[in-house]
């Protein structure tokens, strides 16, 4: 491998997330928040250096060109298909800024966002805290595997107050990859009934062998208009921290109100984000190759542990993302005896209701770590299992 994942890196009394908050200053191991335990690929710490380095850090302008051509390469590279550059629109991440401002641009208060739980938790927070309603077309898990629940959903997207359909493609916390039926089938329920759709696709870099993510835009030219896509490197390339993001939008109309809102508020770019994401996509492919593999040795150890040491827990089989989600609904714990349960045996993972009510008795699992550092997770949570299932 170019890069090694084994590398141990000490992110504690870093202002870390992940280790200093939820992981309690080191207290525990926390397999929680989405992010990486893994440095950046050196040609992004490169080009973020030389930006430093150069030690002014005043107001700048985005690199529009060179943004733009490293978005529409690695589309073209990993996913086959072409951008249309006048689609492209820079954006301050996509939770905080993208989906923030698509939601004002295209609806108002008391319109409905429609969500299919359970799913990415602040896709509903932000949407309350605008003052939208969150109804959700609940996904229904059948043989071990979620799928869409199609009659509720035409329901839903018939209500006359429906505005919004909020996709997130790859599926987080269910790792699913909508197949090009599905996508094709909610694409045209919408068109049908006038809803937009915003489209969260930060999860398609991380795809595992026998799935392909599509997309959304590239279905056809009819879907392309009626869809916004967000995006961003920061969940493939850890480097979240700079809130670089963007946004396909080939419908001129809906475009012209997102760059309004945009101009409003008085948003710039970060400067040395553009940099890391321009890196990223234009020489670090090998990078993600390389990770995904890693990803899927810790997932298969994950999977061995489970059927070997607590086999009443289910995994749901990830399509994509290096989020697990483990069904442990057969020890009969609230989700807050759940989470003490694993946090008294060193551990955090994430409370699976925080996805939605559907999520009562799951946890999402982080695997994204060094293979070293997952082990120690897994002998903790052993010995404590061990140690419970005495009593």
């Amino acid at each position: 491998m170019r890069h090694n994942f084994d590398e141990k890196v000490n992110r504690v009394g870093s202002n870390c997330e992940k280790w200093d908050l939820e992981g309690e200053s080191g207290k525990l191991i926390p397999l929680g928040v989405a992010d990486t335990d893994f440095k950046a690929p050196e040609e992004v710490i490169n080009a973020v250096k030389k930006k430093a380095e150069f030690g002014v850090y005043a107001y700048g302008i985005l690199p529009e060109k060179r943004f733009k051509k490293a978005i529409e390469g690695w589309y073209d590279r990993r996913f086959q298909c072409t951008v249309d550059e006048d689609a492209l629109c820079y954006s301050q991440g996509i939770m905080p800024g993208a989906l923030w401002m698509l939601l004002l641009a295209l609806t108002k208060q008391e319109d409905e966002v429609l969500l299919q739980e359970p799913v990415y938790h602040n896709m509903r927070i932000i949407t309350e805290n605008m003052n939208r309603k969150v109804i959700s077309n609940t996904l229904k898990l059948m043989d071990n595997k979620y799928e869409i629940d199609w009659e509720d959903f035409e329901e839903k997207v018939k209500r006359p107050e429906c505005k919004v359909f909020l996709l997130c493609s790859p599926h987080n916390p269910v790792g699913r990859v909508w197949t090009v039926g599905e996508l094709e089938r909610m694409c045209q329920l919408c068109i049908k009934h006038n809803v937009f759709i915003l489209c969260d696709e930060i999860h398609s870099d991380i795809v595992y062998k026998g799935y392909k993510h599509i997309p959304l835009f590239s279905l056809s030219e009819e879907i392309a208009q009626h869809c916004a896509i967000m995006n961003s490197p920061s969940k493939t390339f850890n480097v979240a921290g700079f809130f670089t993001a963007f946004v396909i939008i080939y419908n001129k109309e809906v475009r012209d109100k997102y760059l309004e809102v945009y101009r409003r508020f008085h948003f710039d770019h970060n400067f040395i984000g553009a940099e890391a994401l321009i890196s990223a996509y234009n020489e670090c492919e090998y990078y993600v190759d390389e990770q995904n593999a890693y990803f899927y040795d810790n997932i298969q150890r994950v999977k061995e542990f489970i059927e070997r040491v607590m086999p009443e827990v289910k995994i749901i089989e990830p399509e994509a993302s290096y989020l697990l989600w483990l069904d442990c609904r057969d020890w009969g714990l609230t989700s807050e005896e759940l989470m003490d349960l694993f946090k008294s045996w060193g551990v955090r993972m994430n409370d699976g209701s925080m996805y939605g009510a559907s999520g009562r008795g799951f946890l999402r699992m982080n695997i994204a770590t060094q293979t070293e550092t997952l082990k120690e997770a897994l002998d903790r949570i052993e010995k404590g299992y061990s140690h419970w299932k005495k009593k």
